[in-house]
C-alpha cells in the first residue's frame, strides 16, 4: 500500500504539540485522517495510551468512525512492529478511551461528579417535550408574577407587542430569543452587550437622521433589499408581458411600479441627508398599480 504524503499544513497539524491547533478545512480534505494520524503520533512516538486522550465529535456517527479509523491504524503499526507489546496493549486500552459525542461526554463528568454540582446521583436528562413544557411552565410564572407586581416596563412592553386577544405573541418572542442566544458561547453576555447597542439615545442626538444609527443602518438595507427583490419579479412579469401587444395596458402599469420602486432605490443609495424621513415619507406613498 503506498505511503501517504502529508502537505506541509498536515504535517502542522500532525505533530505540532504545546500549543492549540485550529484545522479548517472543506469537506473531503483530509480532517478526519489528519486526527487519526496526530492520534497515532502520540500514541507511537510521544508513549500517550489511547485511555489518556479525549477525542470529541458533535455525531455519534463521526465517534464510531474515529475509533475505528483508530484501530485500524494501530492494526497497521502493529504490522510493521509485530514485536511492540505496548502498540498491541492500545487494542484493550481503546476499549475504554474516551472518543465520543462532547455531549455524552459532558454527561460522563457530570454523572461522576454530581456531588461536586450540588446534583442528584439520580439526575436524568430531560427529552425535547419535557424541555418544552418547563420552558412554558417558566414564562407563564414570570408573566404572572410580572402582572402582579404592576412593573411599569413589563407594562409597556405587553402594550407594545401584544393584541387585545392576549400575551401569546410576547411570550413565543420572548421564548425564540431564549433559543437563539443558546447559540452564543456566553449567552447572557451575548445579549446583555446587544441590549446595550440599542441604548442608542446618546447616538441619536449626536445623529438627527436615524438612517446613520447602527439599527437605521440595517432596516435600511433590510428595506432595499426587499424593493430590489420586488422590482426583479415585477421585471420578469414585464418580460412575459411585452411578447403579447394586446396586453400593452398591463405592461404600461408594470412599468410604472417598476420606475416607483427604482425611485426609492435610488434614494437609499444616493441620499446624503435626512434619508430617514424621505425614506418612510416615501414607503408611506408606495401603492402599486
Amino acid at each position: 500500500m503506498a505511503k501517504v504524503t502529508w502537505t506541509k499544513e498536515q504535517q502542522s497539524a500532525i505533530y505540532e504539540k504545546g500549543s492549540n491547533i485550529l484545522v479548517a478545512a472543506a469537506a473531503g480534505s483530509g480532517k478526519t485522517a489528519v486526527l487519526v494520524e496526530r492520534i497515532i503520533n502520540k500514541i507511537v512516538n510521544e508513549n500517550i495510551d489511547i485511555d489518556k486522550l479525549l477525542v470529541v465529535t458533535f455525531t455519534n456517527a463521526a465517534a464510531s468512525e474515529m475509533r475505528e479509523r483508530i484501530l485500524d491504524a494501530i492494526y497497521k503499526k502493529i504490522e510493521e512492529k509485530p514485536e511492540d507489546v505496548r502498540l498491541q496493549k492500545q487494542i484493550n486500552l481503546l476499549n475504554k478511551a474516551s472518543i465520543c459525542t462532547i455531549h455524552s461526554f459532558c454527561l460522563e463528568v457530570i454523572r461522576n461528579y454530581f456531588y461536586e454540582l450540588d446534583l442528584s446521583a439520580n439526575f436524568r436528562i430531560a427529552d425535547s417535550s419535557e424541555i418544552e413544557l418547563l420552558k412554558q411552565d417558566v414564562i407563564e410564572e414570570l408573566f404572572e408574577e410580572k402582572y402582579y407586581e404592576n412593573d411599569e416596563n413589563f407594562i409597556k412592553l405587553i402594550n407594545m407587542y401584544t393584541t387585545y386577544r392576549g400575551d401569546e405573541p410576547l411570550k413565543e418572542l420572548i421564548l425564540k430569543i431564549y433559543d437563539y442566544i443558546q447559540s452564543a458561547p456566553f449567552p447572557q453576555e451575548w445579549l446583555e452587550e446587544k441590549i446595550e447597542m440599542f441604548n442608542l439615545k446618546d447616538e441619536i442626538e449626536k445623529k438627527t437622521d436615524y438612517a446613520k444609527t447602527l439599527w437605521g443602518d440595517i432596516l435600511l438595507e433590510e428595506y432595499k433589499n426587499k424593493i430590489v427583490e420586488n422590482r426583479l419579479k415585477l421585471e420578469g412579469v414585464k418580460a412575459e408581458l411585452v411578447r403579447f401587444p394586446e396586453l400593452e395596458k398591463f405592461t404600461s402599469t408594470i412599468l410604472n411600479d417598476i420606475q416607483m420602486l427604482m425611485e426609492i432605490e435610488e434614494i437609499i443609495i444616493n441620499a446624503k441627508d435626512n434619508v430617514w424621513n424621505t425614506i418612510y415619507l416615501k414607503a408611506n406613498e408606495l401603492k402599486f398599480r
